[in-house]
């Protein structure tokens, strides 16, 4: 006896709801949401966590420029203390810091306690150690770094000859740099500090900034500054440098391009300017809040890996790629990034989520996304995997066959692991944000030309972390060294919860 079946009404989804169920793997998220009570932002790729960034409890004071007073000169280290607001001490290097003017007296080359001097926040305090504060001023935006101290122009690495001469030229034709320049000792020692710059360059000859402030800025900054009550005539620019960035290349035109460079300058002039007249403790410039320094961090970048690679490495935002998004369940966090989105003139759409049934974490799976990034064991497609385990001195990453059946040639399987190891090593690296010496102990190749290619990849790679990475080499035990550059806390430093998974 058959049953007779009553058909089900179809399912209409939302327009809302069909926006979720969008999620493949091909698009790309950038959430802007909480993790345990943490406010977090979280790129997602491929169904993948592949960046994570914790906001502090505290908020970052890096980029902020005050008007410090020193407060102790410690001669056996080359240091000194200089407060920045009443009772915060930070810590000044006087061996890579070479710029000492004083702002309350003339200026004879050292540095004495009771100077005020004009100081920049380089990086916050952590556990027993002060902040750190230098005296070489920088401002920034997507196309140029100019940095106090050194008159040297340098470029981009990511860069290639001809478009670093092209930029060369063009600055040329612009009066903006010259080919001959007298440098004093402190401005030969300032040029070597230059590579601390946020992206890394080159330090081939290619010219030095102008330093008159007519040739730095248009005549409508100029006027602007003037009308404002600035004395421009008088005024002497410090010695100042500039680094030429990646998204030059990407202009649409040359007066786009001396556009972006006349208003930082204008904010630079502008600063050195006031600072002159400020009290102690002022500060000139604040931080970024925590969405414009994640947004600055991921806008703009591209992924320039080489072809073969292009399938294996996670791609950063591209504020102007509609194949990302950024959702953000939190109304405050909205509000900003659409005041952002407002004042950068960005293409990248920005939801709000409210769903009373279904939260975002949820949505995600962000939960079980982060665990994945915190366990110390990560699972390679082959069957092989990775042991990461983060140490006082450094990290060390084991490479392992694990399930991998061997074929008929061993030391193909071998290759095979190890190419797929190395492209996540560099993931790896990224989302664990882990910094300074990284060793990592591929399976023993015999073959010189396996090695080769193997450093080959893992080099092409790491060139395209944001944060810079060099592979050294390998040794005669098979072991990989690479460092990174430490910008923030690495990803488990971050989760500042009791429950977290190492």
């Amino acid at each position: 006896m058959s049953r007779k079946i009553v058909e089900k009404s179809s399912v209409t989804l939302t327009e809302e709801e069909a926006k979720l169920r969008q999620t493949t793997a091909s698009q790309r998220k950038l959430l802007f949401t909480s993790y345990h009570g943490q406010r977090c932002a979280l790129s997602i790729q491929d169904n993948r966590l592949a960046e994570a960034s914790f906001f502090p409890k505290i908020p970052s004071k890096i980029g902020s420029i005050y008007i410090g007073k020193v407060k102790n000169v410690v001669n056996n280290i080359n240091a000194c203390f200089v407060e920045i607001e009443k009772g915060e001490l930070c810590f000044l290097s006087l061996k890579e810091n070479t710029v000492l003017q004083p702002l309350n007296r003339i200026a004879d080359g050292r540095i004495l306690e009771g100077d005020d001097i004009l100081v920049q926040v380089i990086r916050d305090a952590q556990k027993s150690k002060r902040a750190s504060v230098t005296t070489q001023i920088s401002l920034s935006n997507d196309y140029f770094v100019l940095s106090m101290g050194s008159k040297k122009v340098c470029y981009s690495t990511k860069l290639s000859r001809k478009q670093k001469e092209r930029l060369n030229h063009f600055l040329l034709e612009a009066g903006i740099l010259n080919m001959e320049q007298e440098h004093s000792m402190e401005e030969r020692h300032s040029i070597e500090q230059m590579h601390s710059m946020e992206e890394k360059h080159t330090r081939e000859k290619s010219g030095y900034l102008a330093q008159e402030c007519h040739v730095l800025l248009s005549d409508a900054c100029l006027t602007r500054l003037k009308s404002e009550g600035l004395d421009m005539d008088s005024f002497i620019l410090p010695s100042t440098g500039m680094i030429v960035r990646t998204k030059t290349e990407e202009s649409e035109s040359k007066e786009e391009l001396l556009t972006h460079f006349y208003d930082l300058t204008a904010q630079y002039i502008r600063l050195l300017y006031v600072a002159r007249y400020r009290s102690c403790f002022s500060c000139l410039k604040r931080a970024d809040t925590e969405i414009e320094t994640v947004l600055q961090q991921f806008a703009g970048y591209r992924d320039r890996a080489a072809e073969d690679l292009t399938a294996d490495v996670p791609c950063y935002c591209d504020a102007k790629n509609p194949e990302w998004e950024i959702i953000t369940d939190q109304e405050s966090s909205y509000e900003q990034l659409m005041q952002y989105k407002r004042e950068n003139a960005l293409e990248i759409p920005i939801r709000l989520y409210q769903d009373s049934m279904l939260s975002l974490s949820a949505l995600y799976a962000v939960e079980g996304k982060m665990r994945t990034a915190l366990d110390r064991r990560v699972w390679l497609k082959s069957g092989g995997y990775l042991v990461i385990e983060p140490t006082e001195a450094l990290t060390v990453i084991d490479v392992n066959s694990g399930k991998c059946e061997d074929g008929k040639n061993p030391q193909d399987t071998y290759r095979r692991i190890n190419l797929e190891a190395a492209r996540e090593v560099a993931f790896q690296l990224r989302l664990r944000n882990l910094s300074g010496i990284i060793i990592v102990d591929f399976i023993n190749m015999r073959s010189s030309s396996d090695n080769s290619q193997l450093l080959h990849v893992l080099k092409s790679l790491v060139k395209q972390d944001k944060v810079l990475t060099t592979v050294i080499d390998m040794t005669p035990l098979g072991l990989v060294e690479i460092t990174r550059k430490k910008i923030s806390k690495p990803l488990w430093e971050q989760l500042q919860f009791s429950d977290k998974k190492q």
